[in-house]
């Protein structure tokens, strides 16, 4: 552990001065004006100190949990590396203690490593609630790929201090439309099973098939989790898992695990991942849609019985919606199309 180099390295902002305790406040440009040559409302100054980590914690026990588990590798190496490049958000709620706003994955890893102090961005305990939860989601957008867990977490602590328009101006923040529905659709993310909002977190599940789960029970929404987290396919595959799956409990009023026992059971190697998994959702859609299956099992006889020549494909209605099928050809270029388009045209008029 390199603690000496880690702090040698330090952030940019923290290389041009010893490492006291105020290392350097900021500075804001010249305000804005309004209509009536009124300056706007001077936001309270920020300073970014060197903080001994045993006064940092956490807002809430499900922040804490949030980041359970080994550091990101990856982010120790750069620490090592080079050092912190990015302060943590910090608020001062009082004389010696900061609450962590942002950047838990480095102050988890910076833990880790042993390293007593960090940098940190430090907001005044006179800052606003709206100030300070834009700059959580400003930070976070900057350091790291989004967390839908963090906004709808955020989201929800947020209610209980601010305005609904001070609210719903936090939405365009994080990529979203100031629209109610959405900032409900996020805040009942809480309501998963805690290995779905782990999971969601992490990026393993897809934020679409994420709101799915919750029509399952959380017992049910931890093993589809489990699933996804072994066969990790893309969010297009896991929007349909989820969704056929969830129909069928629905219909058959049916548990997860018996749909899917199989497929957890037995090992699979790197190898067979991806055929295992699309086996899976062959499996489901033939008890998702039976009759939809047998007509695609008539369809494929079908072609197999009129062995096709080369060029040749035949096509199925779109969803089987009738028996109507299409045969296309491929030729060459245009010029082999009209040598040969006398000869078709006598064909579809026999």
């Amino acid at each position: 552990m390199n603690r000496g180099r880690l702090l040698h390295a330090g952030a940019l902002f923290c290389s041009i001065a010893p490492f006291t305790r105020t290392i350097l406040p900021t500075t804001s440009p010249p305000l804005p004006r309004t209509p009536n040559d009124t300056p706007l409302a001077t936001p309270p100054q920020d300073q970014f100190l060197r903080i001994n980590c045993q006064f940092i914690e956490y807002a809430d026990p499900f922040l804490r949990l949030l980041q359970e588990g080994a550091p990101d590798t990856s982010l120790i190496d750069n620490l090592q590396r080079f050092g912190q490049t990015t302060p943590l958000l910090v608020w001062q709620h009082t004389t010696k203690q900061y609450q962590l706003l942002a950047g838990y994955p480095t102050f988890q890893a910076i833990v880790a490593l042993g390293v007593e102090e960090a940098c940190c961005r430090v907001l005044s305990p006179s800052s606003s609630p709206a100030h300070r939860y834009s700059l959580q989601i400003l930070h976070e957008l900057a350091v790291s790929p989004a967390s839908p867990v963090l906004h709808a977490h955020l989201l929800a602590q947020a209610q209980h201090q601010l305005a609904d328009d001070e609210l719903l101006a936090l939405l365009p923040l994080m990529g979203y439309k100031a629209q109610r529905y959405l900032l409900d659709e996020l805040t009942s993310l809480l309501h998963l099973s805690p290995a779905a909002i782990r999971a969601l977190h992490r990026g393993v599940l897809a934020p679409k098939a994420g709101k799915l789960l919750k029509l399952l029970s959380h017992e049910d929404q931890t093993i589809l989790v489990r699933l996804i987290d072994t066969y990790r396919p893309g969010g297009s595959k896991q929007h349909k898992l989820v969704e056929m799956v969830t129909e069928l409990c629905l219909r058959d009023n049916k548990p997860v695990l018996e749909l899917v026992r199989e497929w957890l059971d037995q090992e699979c190697g790197k190898d067979n991942t991806p055929q295992r998994f699309q086996g899976l959702l062959q499996s489901l859609s033939a008890r998702h849609q039976p009759e939809k299956t047998k007509l695609e099992q008539r369809f494929q006889q079908l072609v197999q019985e009129l062995h096709l020549p080369e060029g040749v494909t035949l096509v199925p209605c779109s969803s089987f919606e009738d028996e109507s099928v299409e045969v296309r050809l491929r030729f060459a270029d245009s010029k082999t199309l009209q040598e040969k388009w006398e000869e078709i045209k006598a064909v579809i008029r026999r």
